[in-house]
């Protein structure tokens, strides 16, 4: 049964859920290998309907400059600072602040119903699809959030959800589809991680929980590093597995750099660096896709070029999140979240380019797991283990 749900923001633990008697219907306008990637590129079929749009950048004021030496631990500035301030106008669009996802229709229509079937919430930012896998002992002793990382969504870490409860099966897990991906909408908003924590806050109301045992893969585990330093109160524990955020510059390149930097005039061509990094190349969906599928398995280059295909801000919100949510550069809050008094675990695969151990140890982590001949689709490789990590860490 598909359920939906509205969601009115409110402050971070204080979220209110009104169950609507019928969905709202959204429709967009026709005119207008690495984290978390099995090997994608921009390259698709057919172009998606919202190919002009543009999602706008974090606004900084340039008109208001604070040295370091004037700005605290949360970049608080002075009295005389404050009075030059302008802030940013609302960059929502109205009544379209989103471009809607693909229906669920479109997803059975080619993959069937062999997965959980999403519920939907609902909230200003739009519509996102939670999975729902209740705990095997019918007893929910305990609650575990995932989080995916780019380009494959939520449904790619089906295989570590059913392994977790194999070891736990008092495990309660839920899971969603991050903005931009499989059956959430993209938001006409930058991609900035707090969008992402206002997501977590919204689907933890969803199922009326406080807090949970959070794991994030890649994109997921770098902002559930910084969403837990800034909301403890809601983190049971973390996981974070094969993590983004700390990636070295230099594995970007000169040229993505310098697009990421500035883009003014070259958007499409910062959007294509963007996926040729993540992928160098279209999906390559395996010619026996259809049967593993039937057979319950996940196959992510499927998952990946259906979504490139399907959903019209898939493309927009990938290259936004890559540029503005903290896939890189986060060594402080790595810092910060290493010192914060609760559980947590760093899964890493043995050939992963995007983290290493000796780089989080730096950082100043010490319960680092390295899971030998894997890379960082180690969640996908290995779920067995990289569960059986997990479980020990809740065992503690």
């Amino acid at each position: 049964m598909v359920v939906r749900m509205a969601v009115q923001t409110m402050w971070p633990m204080g979220f209110r859920c009104l169950q609507t008697s019928k969905s709202h219907q959204w429709s967009h306008n026709p005119q207008s290998g690495i984290l978390g990637n099995a090997g994608v590129s921009n390259a698709c079929s057919r172009k998606p309907p919202c190919e002009s749009e543009k999602l706008p950048r974090r606004k900084v004021n340039a008109k208001v400059i604070v040295s370091s030496k004037t700005r605290s631990r949360h970049s608080e500035m002075t009295d005389s600072n404050v009075e030059n301030i302008v802030l940013p106008r609302r960059l929502i669009r109205e009544p379209k602040n989103f471009l809607a996802a693909p229906s669920l229709a479109s997803f059975t229509s080619r993959f069937g119903d062999v997965y959980p079937a999403p519920g939907f919430l609902e909230s200003d930012l739009g519509t996102t699809a939670v999975y729902d896998l209740a705990a095997p002992s019918g007893e929910a002793k305990r609650r575990v959030l995932l989080v995916h990382g780019l380009n494959t969504p939520a449904l790619g870490l089906l295989p570590l959800a059913k392994a977790l409860q194999r070891l736990d099966p008092d495990a309660h897990v839920v899971f969603f589809d991050l903005w931009g991906h499989g059956l959430s909408s993209t938001p006409l908003v930058a991609h900035t991680a707090h969008i992402f924590h206002s997501q977590i806050f919204q689907v933890l109301a969803f199922k009326q929980w406080t807090s949970a045992h959070l794991l994030g893969y890649s994109f997921g585990a770098s902002m559930l590093a910084k969403f837990a330093v800034y909301n403890p109160r809601a983190v049971d524990s973390v996981a974070l597995l094969a993590p983004a955020g700390v990636i070295d510059p230099e594995l970007l390149g000169e040229r993505l750099r310098d697009l990421l930097r500035d883009s003014s005039g070259r958007e499409a061509q910062a959007r294509d660096a963007v996926f040729e990094f993540l992928g160098g190349g279209s999906p390559v969906v395996p010619d026996d896709w259809r049967e593993r599928i039937g057979r319950g398995e996940v196959v992510a280059e499927a998952f990946q070029d259906w979504e490139l295909k399907e959903h019209p801000g898939h493309r927009h919100s990938v290259f936004s999140m890559f540029r503005e949510g903290n896939v890189y550069g986060t060594e402080d809050y790595f810092r910060r979240f290493a010192q914060l008094a609760l559980k947590r675990v760093v899964v890493l695969g043995e050939t992963d380019e995007v983290c290493c151990k000796d780089k989080l140890t730096d950082l100043g982590f010490t319960n680092v797991e390295v899971v030998e001949q894997a890379g960082h689709g180690v969640v996908r490789k290995k779920p067995e283990e990289v569960a059986r990590i997990v479980y020990e860490m809740w065992s503690q």
